[in-house]
C-alpha cells in the first residue's frame, strides 16, 4: 500500500528539539544536480558517474533543530567527501572518499586500507558491546569490520565473490565481469570476456555506474550480531548478510537507486532514492510526490538521500527539496525543516549522550 505523504497533517508538535551531526559532501549542490541530470542520458540506463572527477570539499555539521526551523549550526569540519557518520557514546566515526576517522577525548585513530574508495556508511555495533565499526567501501562493491581496541580488521566480504561480478560498460551498455583474482582476469582475458581486473585498488577506480552491486550502505541488524544489512544501489534491493559464511538473502526490492537499508521497529526499512519513497518490509510505501519545495527544473525528480529512525520519528533527507522531513507514520504527520541549498547532505546521527555533546566540541580542534 502506497500513502502519499502530502495527505498527512503538517505540524510541528509531533517531535522533540533534536541535536544531531551531518555529513555533507559537497557544499556545491547545484554541480551535484547538474552531473546527476546528465547521468540520465546515458546509454546503459544506470544512474551515476562514468569517469572519474575530482573529490569534491564537503565537511561535518552540528545541527539543532526545534520547531521547524533549524536553531542552531556549526561547521566542525571540512573534509574531502565526507558520507558516512555514526555516534556512540564516547566515539564518534566519520568516512571521507578513502579514509575512516575514528573521534574521540584522546584525538583521532584513522583507518586506511587499499580497498577504501568512495567510502559510503561507517557504524558501530551499538546493540552489542560497540567495539567493531562496520565500512562500507562502494567503490570496489566490498565491506569490512575493524576491531575499535586494535583497529585491526575481523572481517571483509567482497560482491564480486559473492554472486555480483557484473558491472557495465558506460559506452555500450554491455556487461563487464569485475575481478581482483589474478587467475580469473588470465581465464577472462584468453576467452575474450569482457572484464576489469583491479589489480591495484590504491591506484585503479570504478566509476559508479561500472559498479557491480554499489552498495552504498552497510549497517549492522539489531536482531542479530552475526547480521547486516546492505543496500545494493544498482539492484534496488536490501540484502540481508550473513557473516559467518559470506552468503546473503534479499529482504527487500523493487526500489530505485535505494539508501540505507535498516532495522524498524519490528521489521526493515529503506529509501527508495529516486522515486521517492520509503518502504517498510510490512509493505507499506510513504510517497513524496507531490510535495511542496522542489526546484522547477528537476520537475518529476525525486532524490531522497536517506532516512533514519529516531525515537519520536524518522528524518529523511531530501535532496531535491534541500530539507529534513520528520514523518510520524502513527499520527500521520510530517514536517519539513530547509536547509542551506548548497549543501549535499549524505548521512546524520543524532547527538542524545553528555559525553558524545563534549566530543562535539572538540571536534575543531582534533579534526
Amino acid at each position: 500500500m502506497t500513502i502519499a505523504l502530502k495527505t498527512y497533517k503538517k505540524s510541528r508538535s509531533f517531535y522533540k528539539p533534536k541535536a544531531f551531526l551531518v555529513t555533507v559532501k559537497s557544499f556545491e549542490m547545484q554541480k551535484i544536480r547538474e552531473r546527476y541530470l546528465e547521468s540520465r542520458k546515458s546509454k546503459h540506463g544506470r544512474i551515476g558517474s562514468v569517469e572519474r572527477r575530482e573529490v569534491a570539499e564537503g565537511g561535518l555539521v552540528y545541527i539543532e533543530i526545534e520547531n521547524g526551523v533549524i536553531s542552531h549550526y556549526e561547521i566542525l569540519s571540512f573534509l574531502p567527501e565526507p558520507r558516512g557518520i555514526d555516534v556512540a557514546k564516547d566515539m564518534i566515526a566519520v568516512s571521507t572518499e578513502n579514509v575512516v576517522h575514528v573521534i574521540r577525548q584522546s584525538g583521532v585513530e584513522r583507518i586506511d586500507d587499499p580497498w577504501f574508495s568512495y567510502i559510503h556508511t561507517v557504524q558501530f555495533n551499538h546493540c552489542h558491546a560497540a567495539d567493531r565499526l562496520i565500512v562500507s567501501s562502494s567503490g570496489y562493491d566490498c565491506i569490512f569490520e575493524y576491531d575499535l581496541a586494535t583497529y585491526e580488521k575481523t572481517w571483509e566480504w567482497f560482491a564480486w565473490e559473492h554472486g555480483f561480478k557484473k558491472g557495465y560498460n558506460p559506452e555500450t551498455g554491455k556487461e563487464i565481469i569485475l575481478t581482483r583474482g589474478k587467475e580469473e582476469a588470465s581465464y577472462l582475458r584468453v576467452t575474450g570476456k569482457d572484464h576489469i581486473y583491479i589489480s591495484d585498488p590504491a591506484k585503479q577506480v570504478l566509476p559508479t555506474a561500472q559498479r557491480a552491486a554499489f552498495i552504498n550502505s552497510v549497517l549492522y541488524d539489531g536482531t542479530d550480531k552475526n547480521m547486516l544489512l546492505a543496500t545494493f544501489f544498482h539492484e534496488g534491493a536490501v540484502y540481508r548478510i550473513d557473516m559467518k559464511d559470506g552468503s546473503c538473502e534479499r529482504i527487500l526490492e523493487g526500489m530505485k537507486s535505494p539508501h540505507g537499508g535498516r532495522n524498524y521497529r519490528e521489521g526493515y526499512m529503506a529509501t527508495s532514492t529516486a522515486t521517492g519513497e520509503l518502504l517498510f518490509s510490512h509493505g507499506e510505501k510513504i510517497s513524496f510526490a507531490g510535495l511542496e519545495g522542489k526546484p522547477e527544473e528537476l520537475a518529476e525528480l525525486e532524490w531522497l538521500q536517506n532516512s533514519a529512525s529516531f525515537d519520536d520519528c524518522i528524518i529523511t533527507i531530501d535532496a531535491n527539496r534541500n530539507s529534513f522531513v520528520l514523518i510520524d507514520p502513527d499520527k500521520k504527520e510530517y514536517d519539513m525543516i530547509s536547509f542551506d541549498p548548497n549543501w549535499a547532505i549524505q548521512d546524520i546521527a543524532p547527538v542524545i549522550d553528555t559525553s558524545t555533546r563534549e566530543l562535539v566540541k572538540k571536534i575543531k580542534e582534533i579534526l
